[in-house]
């Protein structure tokens, strides 16, 4: 995960999920990937308010869509 320098506001990491329409998990795993910047702190994550807004002005989709593969069986891929 990146690390976050600088004084940009940090967002929950629900708080995001409900403004982009998706799950916290799916921003995890934009976390993980680079796509967000954010950090863990006392056991919750923060999203960098300025990497969410370069998510939205890149049009990258964000929700989760029910049923992502016929052979899924995952519970904690977000889209069951």
């Amino acid at each position: 995960m990146v690390p976050v320098a600088g004084t940009d506001e940090m967002v929950m990491i629900e708080d995001a999920a409900e403004e982009l329409a998706t799950t916290g998990l799916r921003l995890l795993m934009l976390l993980r990937e680079g796509t967000l910047v954010g950090k863990e702190e006392n056991g919750a994550w923060m999203i960098s308010r300025d990497s969410l807004e370069r998510l939205k002005q890149a049009g990258i989709s964000t929700p989760t869509q029910k049923g992502c593969a016929a052979s899924c069986r995952a519970t904690t891929c977000g889209c069951h």
